[in-house]
């Protein structure tokens, strides 16, 4: 068996190079390259790319999905490629049950180094009626200058941070409120920005979803996240019925708990994963009304959450008031990869051991559905 991080790569490139060889070599079928019209830094072609693995007419599926954000696809490459590698779809599954693996849904980001699409959306805020009034987030729009400063230095950070902290009459910024992580629409150079319109990515995928799983009767899909939660832990993000399906049954712990959501329900300020708009999880429900589907995600901890929090306001302003090619603009993009993509080897262990435990009880979820 090769070493754990052998599966996992240090560019786009390099890591879809090794999931085709790892689809190949478990006896996966390509189904679907999707290529983004857009270069990589590199000059490179960028792609999302599909394989199936089990048979065509398999009315039970199970969804996996990378690069929702972007940089964060270095993690879920590396987990699609050690579980194909492995060869456990012929150890766990049953032969009524095929298995998708959806490799860089965001390529651009992904390539990039960043979470955002190439339109500076936040794939997993951009999946919302547009025909129906755009969300509001009052926290967001009244902290907008402060969120995202026009300026980059300590002095500057300093003075947004004790502005966002005073308008939560907190002792210190808290990047955890709505006004942060709960999306915004009014502002397209912002974090957390849901976009105006689809974007390429959720046209891709929305398409992926009608073209291989509309005929399926039972749904589960894992979405690969990183950046919130304790050094190496895989959270199952899977929220309330009806998006957590069966989860709650087939995953050995789903957050948030219900007694997590009934309390964040009552605090200020606080909002619950799961209830933000515009998820890519919400959307397979109306994709396919038919199907009993378990849609959510795992989330796996890098750093502390204010730093996280921190690097994704570093890029932002990088983009869109720096130079990314400068000194400064190489430091923020090695912190930012450093929040989602940690360096440390065992990082690469958890995710990796963790993530064929959750395929396994998802597997056997499907097989009891």
């Amino acid at each position: 068996m090769p070493s754990v991080a052998s599966f996992f790569s240090q560019s786009y490139a390099e890591a879809r190079e090794k999931f085709l060889a790892a689809a190949e070599d478990a006896g996966a079928a390509i189904v679907d390259s999707i290529e983004n019209p857009n270069k990589g830094p590199d000059g490179g072609r960028l792609f999302t790319d599909v394989a199936r693995i089990g048979p065509g007419g398999a009315r039970k599926k199970l969804l996996l999905v990378s690069s929702t954000h972007g940089i964060e696809g270095y993690c879920g490459s590396g987990a699609q490629v050690g579980w194909l590698r492995a060869r456990h779809y012929y150890r766990d599954a049953t032969p009524d049950t095929a298995v998708y693996l959806v490799h860089a849904i965001n390529p651009y980001g992904f390539a990039y180094g960043r979470r955002v699409t190439e339109e500076n959306v936040d794939l997993n805020r951009n999946f919302i009626d547009f025909s129906q009034p755009l969300p509001r987030n009052p926290d967001y729009e009244a902290l907008a200058e402060h969120i995202n400063p026009r300026e980059w230095s300590p002095a500057a950070l300093a003075a947004a941070d004790e502005a966002i902290a005073r308008h939560y009459g907190l002792p210190n910024a808290d990047f955890l409120p709505r006004a942060i992580h709960g999306g915004q629409y009014v502002n397209d150079k912002g974090t957390y920005f849901g976009g105006f319109a689809p974007t390429r990515a959720r046209q891709n995928f929305e398409a992926i979803v009608l073209k291989h799983l509309a005929d399926a009767t039972d749904l589960c899909m894992i979405d690969y996240h990183t950046g919130l939660g304790p050094l190496g832990h895989g959270d199952m993000i899977y929220g309330n019925a009806p998006q957590e399906g069966r989860a709650r049954d087939w995953f050995d712990h789903v957050t948030p708990t219900l007694e997590d959501i009934e309390a964040a329900k009552k605090k200020a300020g606080g909002h619950v994963a799961n209830a933000i708009p515009g998820q890519l999880s919400r959307r397979l429900l109306a994709l396919l009304p038919s199907t009993r589907i378990t849609a959510g995600g795992i989330e796996y901890g890098t750093h502390d959450v204010n730093s996280v929090l921190k690097s994704i306001r570093a890029d932002n302003w990088l983009w869109c008031h720096g130079d990314p090619n400068s000194a400064q603009g190489r430091e923020i993009r090695a912190f930012i990869r450093e929040m989602f993509y940690p360096a440390i080897f065992e990082w690469k262990i958890m995710v990796l051991s963790r993530s064929n435990d959750v395929i396994r009880q998802a597997l056997a979820g499907l097989s009891r559905a």
